[in-house]
């Protein structure tokens, strides 16, 4: 009996009354702690399944990259294998014909068969003009990639080469490359004198180059675009430079653009000069 007193006394003491006000508060207490334990997993779950599809994402695109290589490399195999039999072929022609050529192999063998009285079909590429233009961008862009040395070293290969006997893509991947020459050359030369290189990307800017033959500096057609824009650029002047020789009373209503690359940095100082520049040019755009 004794024992139960106890017990219910020791109770009694550990355990506190739990008014309706007491359960209220461990409620709303316990309510916060859910719901920011949730908010939590729910963060957590969230970073995890952006973390998932990005991994998934990445890997297919891998796959996707890996899938693409595997069918350009066997079809790449079964070029060279097929381009072998030909190459086997041309070698023994030339030799037969006592050429060293491929050309020559084949302008002989044409002549000789269409003595016998055989019509040669006329041949066509397989690939269409604008194909070897693409082709011809990617091949360019491989041999810009590899630095100027191997541009040089490419474009002096194909210059070599007489014009009316370059095919499509020898003229597109030369042309592709001497812009890319042209436009380091362009970048060195505006650097050594400060600058901003940007300027050669600017779509304004192009437009007022393609109007110069290509072989005007660019540091004078960057003089004359920044003056007729209103942008004053200030360049050292050579020790006894000649004075302008335009007068206001040598001032032309209209100049052609030959007339225009004639004229010296000092020439393009004055402003009534410049003033009738742009109004020829505005001209010039008219006129195309």
């Amino acid at each position: 009996m004794n024992e139960d007193l106890n017990n219910e006394e020791v109770v009694g003491k550990d355990v506190p009354e739990t008014s309706e006000e007491n359960l209220e508060e461990v409620n709303i207490g316990t309510s916060e702690d859910g719901e920011q334990i949730q908010e939590s997993v729910k963060e957590t779950e969230t970073n995890t399944e952006d973390d998932i599809k990005a991994k998934i994402e990445a890997r297919a695109n891998e796959l996707m990259e890996e899938k693409i290589q595997g069918r350009l490399a066997r079809q790449e195999r079964k070029f060279n294998k097929e381009l072998s039999k030909y190459k086997k072929l041309g070698n023994v022609v030339q030799a037969g014909l006592g050429v060293d050529n491929i050309d020559d192999a084949i302008s002989k063998t044409s002549n000789f068969y269409q003595e016998q009285g055989i019509t040669i079909p006329e041949f066509k590429d397989s690939y269409s003009e604008r194909d070897e233009k693409i082709l011809a961008k990617a091949d360019a862009k491989e041999i810009i990639d590899l630095g100027r040395d191997e541009m040089e070293a490419e474009a002096n290969r194909i210059a070599g080469i007489p014009e009316d006997h370059r095919t499509i893509r020898e003229r597109v991947m030369f042309d592709t490359i001497c812009e890319e020459l042209m436009n380091l050359k362009a970048t060195d030369e505006l650097k050594a004198k400060g600058y901003d290189t940007s300027i050669l990307e600017d779509k304004s800017f192009k437009e007022f180059r393609n109007q110069f033959a290509v072989s005007t500096p660019i540091l004078q057609i960057y003089d004359m675009y920044n003056q007729l824009n209103g942008h004053k650029v200030e360049q050292p002047k050579s020790p006894g430079s000649a004075k302008t020789n335009t007068t206001n009373n040598e001032i032309k209503d209209y100049y052609t653009p030959d007339e225009v690359r004639a004229f010296t940095e000092e020439d393009l100082d004055n402003p009534k000069l410049m003033k009738a520049i742009e109004r020829s040019m505005q001209k010039w755009g008219k006129s195309k």
